[in-house]
């Protein structure tokens, strides 16, 4: 269920998307640590004590200012659109334009080209928190060096958040599956990732509508548990076992469907 030269080929048509958001994801981790200061993020906390935005502001601690912006706001919005526009590309739009029927005519095996594809998916995730955690590491290291903080908390943000978008990609990766045109394919394989932000920021931004994340698979990756040692392994399992069932569907249903080819 793999070809190597369908993975360059793929890799080659995707590497610029890639690099352009793990470039802008790995240099915002690192402005973020590097400007952290605790007194004026105390300041900060002050401003909007009382207000629907002191519960995004959260914890004035590294890690806590680290989880309420970059692991709840920008480290999931931005790979969430690259997951959106990579899944799309690597089936429903090859499919809708007519390249996957030049691609099929070969004596590649559908099997080979659809798990292809889903490989190359999550490894460009691989690849891209993998970057984005050495970097926020060395960046530490830089420019905290003399802050008491468990490393390890900071790893699990990153893995957790890997998580996340490997159960998220997997849903527009089924999308793309499904659908044999784009515009189908994002509405879903969009749209229900960009439902699940949305319901877990509404839920934080007011206790009153507390009950949208758990609507949102987005609730099952708990920076707050990451960070205060609470319990937080079953929810990423989740997250994991998701992904692949997803995966596994998705590669099946691309199998056995009937394609306009």
């Amino acid at each position: 269920m793999f070809s190597k030269t369908i993975f360059k080929q793929t890799l080659k048509a995707n590497v610029k998307l890639w690099l352009i958001f793990t470039i802008i994801m790995s240099v915002l981790c690192a402005v973020l640590i590097a400007v952290f200061d605790p007194s004026t993020l105390s300041s900060m906390s002050e401003m909007v004590m009382d207000t629907p935005l002191a519960s995004l502001l959260g914890s004035t601690s590294f890690l806590g200012m680290l989880a309420q912006t970059f692991y709840s706001i920008h480290g999931v919005i931005l790979p969430l659109i690259f997951v959106i526009m990579t899944a799309n590309s690597l089936i429903a739009a090859q499919v809708d334009r007519g390249s996957m029927a030049y691609l099929l005519s070969t004596p590649t095996k559908r099997s080979v080209v659809v798990g292809t594809q889903a490989f190359y998916l999550i490894t460009s995730l691989v690849a891209m928190f993998s970057i984005i955690t050495i970097i926020g590491v060395s960046s530490i290291h830089i420019f905290q060096s003399v802050i008491d903080f468990n490393i390890s908390d900071f790893i699990m943000l990153n893995v957790g958040l890997f998580l996340l978008m490997f159960a998220t990609s997997s849903i527009s990766f089924l999308s793309s599956c499904i659908f044999n045109l784009s515009k189908n394919s994002l509405a879903f394989g969009a749209g229900i990732p960009l439902a699940f932000f949305l319901f877990e920021m509404m839920g934080k931004v007011d206790s009153s509508l507390e009950g949208f994340k758990y609507l949102s698979l987005n609730s099952l990756f708990d920076t707050n548990a990451i960070i205060n040692n609470g319990n937080y392994l079953i929810q990423l399992i989740i997250l994991g076992v998701v992904g692949i069932v997803l995966y596994v569907i998705g590669i099946r249903v691309f199998k056995e469907k009937d394609l306009p080819l």
